[in-house]
């Protein structure tokens, strides 16, 4: 009789995460469509999950209430210990795994494609591979601020599209292999920004694209760098994000639109690159000071 072999997973896929967490997440980036980058957020009863490796760098999120005693086989290790408050373990893709855990915990997956970080090394390490070791107890800030920032977007509905989330993703990505690879990497720093022929080039593909959902990579290839130094160099000449930044057009766009009385408001949001009205009221009441509808009527 044939020995049975593991389940090699792909856990941006809802079927294959069904296999080893039974109890369907709180909240998927499914629909977000993020490039390289995948998110679901569980509150699951006590379970045992069956032996599997995972396609994806994974990494699993406590959150920082919650607690339980686990076990874990991952590669050669096996651990036993009470697990929790906000601590973060790292499994490399198509590393054996196996857990139990005896109390309802309430945790994120956040998985990282494997050409993600190749492309990485290629684009600004000169290196062909990125090496990780399965790690737990870490204990790492910018983590969970990420993580959390990307669950309050997602709950929000991605206002800022894609590139809200594929930006967050592409600085972890950095964090990652800056403090958890094998061979520990020293990323260049630029301090002057980008040239202003090729912000001007960015700035005028954004404004052509407000209505659209922007992705990061598309910015990036615009100015001809990776979406790493595009972030930094970007935020380095405008003293804002890019996603920030789009915001800000996206409402001042807004803001010409709602003078224009042949436009309801749910319209406007609409030609401006919000999902929906309630997007644009909430940023343009935190940019502006006052409601769509009182602007329209000052």
């Amino acid at each position: 009789m044939p020995k049975s072999t593991s389940p090699n997973l792909d856990m941006t896929n809802l079927e294959d995460l069904n296999q080893v967490l039974y109890h369907p997440p709180l909240l998927t980036s499914q629909k977000a469509n993020w490039n390289n980058i995948f998110l679901a957020h569980y509150q699951h009863p006590g379970s045992e999950t069956c032996e599997h490796t995972m396609q994806q760098l994974t990494l699993e999120i406590m959150d920082v209430n919650s607690w339980t005693h686990h076990e874990r086989r991952m590669g050669g290790n096996h651990l036993s210990y009470r697990m929790g408050g906000g601590e973060i373990t790292l499994c490399p893709a198509h590393t054996s795994h196996w857990t139990s855990w005896e109390e309802t915990i309430s945790f994120t997956i956040l998985t990282f494609q494997s050409p993600f970080f190749e492309k990485i090394a290629d684009e600004i390490l000169d290196s062909q591979q990125i090496e990780f070791v399965q790690k737990w107890k870490i204990f790492d800030p910018l983590i969970q601020n990420v993580v959390n920032a990307l669950k309050v977007d997602l709950k929000a509905g991605c206002p800022a599209g894609r590139l809200y989330g594929e930006s967050f993703g592409t600085a972890l990505a950095v964090h990652l292999i800056k403090n958890f690879s094998v061979s520990k990497y020293f990323f260049p720093e630029y301090y002057d920004g980008l040239p202003k022929y090729k912000l001007k080039q960015v700035i005028d593909y954004i404004e052509a694209n407000l209505s659209e959902d922007i992705k990061l990579v598309d910015l990036a290839n615009t100015a001809g760098i990776s979406c790493y130094y595009f972030c930094r160099l970007f935020k380095q000449s405008l003293q804002m994000t890019p996603h920030q930044y789009v915001i800000y057009r996206r409402v001042e766009l807004a803001k010409q639109l709602l003078k224009q009385l042949d436009f309801s408001i749910a319209d406007v949001a609409i030609m401006c690159g919000f999902a929906h009205q309630s997007h644009l009221s909430r940023h343009f009441q935190r940019l502006v000071g006052m409601s769509p509808k009182k602007f329209r009527n000052y």
